[in-house]
């Protein structure tokens, strides 16, 4: 969605240690700056920023990468966006739309937005105006969700053809389906993605018998309905910089809640919330607040959600409604001040799972209690999880050795690879290269992939040969966490690269290296009683030696070997 010339431009032009700087407190230290890391709790310094390979790295925790990376992990910014961030701080345009797929999609979704639009305006759409009224929808409050109604008559596809599109564009779109149109006297909400753009509708029916009552877009190239989230471009920000996002049911819930105030709020597209969705809120938010229907699909629903976030390290608390209630009815029975009294005393999930589930035997009371270790055993932030642990073993006076054996038993939980603080030497000169990546040009005179062992490497130094500006960003996209995580240590400890120093470890490497592996080459072919391969490695040894007595910064220079 953005051209490659811009995102380079961007990279070029960002200073590394302004960007950081504006977030955590820096100071010099040689050729790096160092400070405490925004991403772990520390109290000595152990993140550090390289300016002049543009680069940041913590080996406390072992985050690192460039600008752009930091900026999408520490303001939870997909790529685009930083971009777009770093952009903007230097005074660059971004186009976002050349080169973008589907761009005929998102232009056929944005031009039916404004005709349903315009139709809520006119007197065509006074059904969709009065029912507005009738629910207490401000539409000047509302504007940045632009809303619309699709009149009974149609309109839509004659419409669209003056506008240029043919009726298989509007099928692939999802606004027609076998050549009528998908809906009609409905009040119309869109629905955006991240970026801003439409990707599909949602509609429902002015009149109560009209069913479906709420009907969705199918799902398109560009619209899955359990990948996205209602309201999430319009609340992201607030969202991001609160920390905290209340998740509703509905469009209804959804508006009716943020015309009072209630700004940072999210919704699922008319289905359960899905695991996908609740990745997409972990993004922006570390807590969340479920608001529900009252009634006991409502409560099903929370206690499905609640396992789906839990799994996405957001902290879960929930509000019970009264019974038969709804966020929409409660906020306009009740007022913003008594929703608002209602959340702060939300519980957080323990509390509310152990209270809405019944418990008359103690088969149940078991079940309650091994479901309730299974969300703990899902938490990886290690205070969190000690907390709730003994929370867990004090309500239900079980000795905490018990439930961690039941967790231990029963959840399978990822484990981190653990990095040695061994590097070896292929590695070593690996970093040593991305290091003093200007000499390039020497080192592929002189080394070439099969030179080295490791997958990890060789994958990499192909993908250094068919590049002419590698960014050192794209590691985590060709190598393993364990590979990144020590190559990007060896660059951040390593000292100025000249090209005399280059060609220095490049001797060193094939004289130490290769040069054992040919020699244990050969005493295998000897064993083996196999005298040809044996004397082919000993001219592959002679060949090396020559080499390297012909390895020097002079004849590098001019190319001989």
């Amino acid at each position: 969605m953005i051209e490659q010339e811009k995102i380079e431009e961007v990279k070029r032009q960002t200073d590394i240690v302004d960007i950081i700087g504006r977030y955590v407190q820096l100071k010099k230290m040689g050729k790096n700056y160092r400070g405490l890391c925004p991403f772990h709790s520390e109290k000595n310094p152990s993140f550090y920023v390289n300016p002049e390979k543009g680069i940041y790295y913590c080996f406390g925790c072992k985050k690192g990468g460039n600008a752009i990376n930091f900026l999408m992990e520490y303001e939870k910014l997909d790529f685009p966006d930083a971009i777009k961030r770093l952009a903007k701080n230097l005074g660059i345009e971004i186009d976002t739309t050349k080169g973008l797929r589907y761009k005929e999609l998102y232009e056929v979704n944005e031009q039916a937005c404004q005709f349903y639009a315009h139709c809520l305006t006119k007197d065509i759409g006074r059904r969709g105006q009065e029912y507005l009224l009738r629910r207490n929808m401000k539409l000047d409050k509302l504007q940045d969700f632009r809303l619309g109604y699709a009149p009974a008559s149609g309109g839509l596809t004659t419409f669209m053809r003056q506008k240029g599109f043919s009726v298989a564009r509007l099928q692939q779109a999802g606004l027609i389906s076998t050549n009528r149109e998908l809906f009609r006297d409905r009040l119309i909400f869109p629905i955006f993605n991240l970026s801003g753009r439409i990707i599909g509708f949602g509609g429902r029916g002015i009149d109560d018998f009209i069913q479906p009552k709420y009907l969705n877009s199918p799902e398109t190239p560009i619209f899955k309905k359990g990948d996205g989230l209602y309201g999430l471009y319009q609340s992201k920000e607030k969202i991001r910089s609160k920390g905290e996002v209340m998740l509703v049911e509905g469009y209804f819930d959804l508006l009716s809640i943020y015309q009072h105030g209630f700004d940072n709020i999210s919704a699922p597209l008319g289905t359960s919330l899905t695991e996908q969705q609740a990745l997409l809120l972990s993004r922006f938010a570390r807590k969340a607040m479920i608001l529900f229907d009252g009634d006991l699909s409502g409560i099903k629903a929370a206690l499905r959600a609640i396992g789906l976030l839990i799994d996405a390290q957001v902290d879960v608390f929930v509000t019970l409604l009264p019974e038969n209630s709804d966020p929409d009815t409660f906020i306009n029975a009740q007022g913003a001040e008594a929703l608002q009294e209602l959340v702060g005393n939300a519980a957080d999930f323990f509390h509310f799972y152990k209270g809405v589930v019944k418990t008359d035997t103690v088969a149940q009371e078991i079940a309650l209690i091994k479901d309730l270790i299974q969300i703990i055993g899902r938490i990886k932030d290690p205070i969190r999880y000690d907390r709730y642990l003994k929370y867990a073993a004090h309500v239900f006076d079980i000795p905490v050795e018990t439930i961690q054996k039941e967790i231990n038993g029963k959840v399978k939980t990822p484990k981190r690879k653990i990095q040695t603080t061994r590097i070896s030497q292929e590695e070593e000169l690996m970093a040593m290269i991305l290091s003093g990546y200007e000499y390039f040009g020497v080192v592929k005179k002189y080394l070439k992939s099969d030179d080295f062992i490791e997958d990890g490497i060789k994958r990499l130094f192909k993908k250094l040969l068919k590049e002419e500006n590698f960014d050192i960003a794209e590691l985590s996209e060709i190598v393993d966490e364990v590979l990144r995580e020590k190559l990007l240590a060896g660059i951040m400890r390593g000292e100025p690269v000249s090209e005399e120093g280059m060609l220095d470890a490049i001797k060193k490497y094939k004289g130490q290296v290769m040069e054992k592996r040919l020699i244990k080459k050969q005493n295998e072919a000897y064993k083996r009683g196999d005298e040809a391969a044996g004397e082919q490695y000993n001219k592959e040894l002679l060949a090396l030696k020559r080499e390297l007595l012909n390895i020097n910064t002079e004849n590098a220079a001019s190319g001989e070997q």
